[in-house]
């Protein structure tokens, strides 16, 4: 018995060691000979991940077949193709990668035996296309890994809808559970006039907390019964509603209803908690960016220049004009209100959208962090203001160009009432990582020159130089801040004036 046991122990390691070789072999160019993800972990990790240990059938299948479109693995979304090997990689070798896999790196999983690879391939049958990642979690559940929302069913219900309906009034065509724990209505996508509900639990700690919705077309959310938010008509991406809600400690009940009647579908749910720096997002898609079909292009700037994006961005016009500094500071100016219309600290922005057969439509900033700085459609100096600048018949202004320096920061030249502007851009990365904005006139003005500095948000008026907005801090030199009406407005004189935006 004793020669048994040692015989299976050698054998193992041995088949481990094999194992190593051939993930060297045919794995480690895309997941890291550390498991942690090639390319500085733009592909998923092996490395302390659930997916590759718990059920071995979940890896087996992965492997033999490949998985297509995203999956998310220790809260990071990748959508990448990973190709079959089965046809390539016997099934010997196969138990000897997997069985490497899930034991290194910190993983702690039972090996893999030929038999086990040799059971799952009969079963595929003549199956030939990829796996997703939906379907690979509805069949093996990551282990000891809790969903987002825990105990989540969906109710799905036909008619055509154009405001938010009376759920206890309507019957369900289908009712699911959704081990994934995630909102998504991605199996009624492309289609039109249905609704949808989830309920489930969620966990969260005592605090103030967050909560964010944003949908095309109707939503409207709900904790232990309460309307937090809601979004009651058709419309498109991008009326993103957010609201603080005070809870205790332990299980909420949530419920999320839906409606969808004709276009473009989108929906998004998450929740920031009290203290946390990130959105935790409950929904397969996060706001303002519906299901994507495109590969991740993450543009980021060089460690001494900026780099610039010009394309159509969501929260700004047409003639947007994104700016991603080193250090993670980033804008995107508008060519049509003349100011820096969005203003956010992390990533800057995903340029798979545009990049990849043309792709059209809007793509949002790629942070949750982003503070939208003037919304001009609910704000006007007059009844005629188009931009961030006084507009009347008197006072003209055009956007005269931009250039950049030697390290990309931009320079945008503004017209005001026959007086140029310039209105300049860099970052600062010590001690916390701020924008800064330098607003110069070139010559003395007949009378002060109104700037928009910030609308439409929730300002926190600190000091007649100082302001706040959520986690960010607005400090002026060379002018005051004037409030008005939930505002703060600069009024120029000569000279020049400084602006600093700064992230906690």
């Amino acid at each position: 018995m004793k020669r048994l046991l040692f015989f299976l122990l050698m054998t193992s390691r041995l088949l481990a060691q094999d194992g190593g070789q051939l993930y060297t072999l045919y794995c480690s160019a895309c997941h890291g000979a550390d498991g942690k993800g090639a390319t500085g972990g733009q592909f998923p990790p092996l490395a302390n991940s659930a997916w590759p240990v718990g059920n071995a059938e979940r890896s087996i299948k992965i492997v033999l077949l490949g998985l297509n479109g995203p999956v998310e693995v220790n809260g990071k979304t990748y959508n990448l193709e990973m190709p079959p090997q089965g046809a390539a990689i016997t099934d010997e070798n196969i138990a000897a990668i997997l069985t490497h896999v899930r034991s290194s790196w910190g993983n702690k999983a039972s090996a893999v035996s030929v038999d086990q690879v040799k059971k799952v391939r009969a079963s595929l049958g003549k199956r030939a296309e990829h796996w997703t990642a939906d379907e690979l979690l509805k069949l093996h559940p990551l282990e000891n890994v809790k969903p987002p929302i825990e105990k989540l069913i969906s109710h799905y219900y036909k008619g055509s809808f154009q405001k938010m309906p009376d759920f206890s009034k309507l019957t369900a065509a289908a009712v699911e559970e959704e081990p994934s724990g995630l909102i998504d209505y991605s199996d009624y996508a492309n289609t039109d006039n249905f609704a949808m509900s989830w309920d489930g639990e969620i966990f969260t700690p005592a605090g103030e907390h967050e909560w964010i919705l944003d949908s095309d077309d109707g939503s409207r959310l709900l904790i232990d019964g309460n309307m937090i938010a809601e979004i009651p008509t058709i419309g498109p991406i991008g009326r993103t509603v957010r609201k603080k809600v005070k809870l205790t400690q332990g299980m909420h009940k949530i419920r999320l209803e839906y409606f969808e009647f004709s276009g473009q579908e989108g929906l998004s749910v998450g929740v920031k908690i009290a203290g946390k720096p990130k959105v935790k997002w409950l929904s397969k898609e996060t706001a303002g960016k519906p299901g994507k079909s495109w590969p991740e292009i993450m543009l980021k700037p060089s460690a001494d220049r900026a780099v610039i994006y010009r394309n159509f961005i969501q929260g700004t016009t047409a003639r947007g004009i994104g700016v991603g500094f080193p250090g993670g500071v980033n804008m995107a100016f508008s060519g049509d209100h003349l100011t820096a219309e969005l203003i956010w600290s992390g990533d800057f922005i995903d340029a798979g959208h545009h990049w990849t057969d043309r792709g059209v439509g809007n793509e949002a900033p790629a942070s949750d962090q982003v503070l939208k700085a003037s919304n001009l459609s609910a704000y006007a100096f007059t009844s005629e203001a188009a931009s961030a600048w006084p507009a009347t018949s008197q006072v003209a202004t055009r956007f005269r160009g931009y250039q950049l320096d030697d390290h990309g920061n931009p320079n945008f030249a503004i017209e005001v009432s026959g007086l140029r502007v310039l209105d300049q851009y860099r970052a600062e990365t010590s001690p916390a990582p701020t924008l800064v904005r330098r607003v110069r006139l070139t010559e003395k003005p007949s009378a002060p020159v109104s700037l928009l500095l910030l609308n439409g948000t929730n300002v926190t008026q600190v000091s007649a130089q100082e302001c706040q907005v959520g986690d960010v801090t607005i400090k002026v030199e060379g002018a005051a801040i004037r409030y008005a009406n939930n505002t703060a407005i600069l009024d120029l004189k000569e000279g020049e004036v400084i602006v600093r935006y700064t992230w906690k």
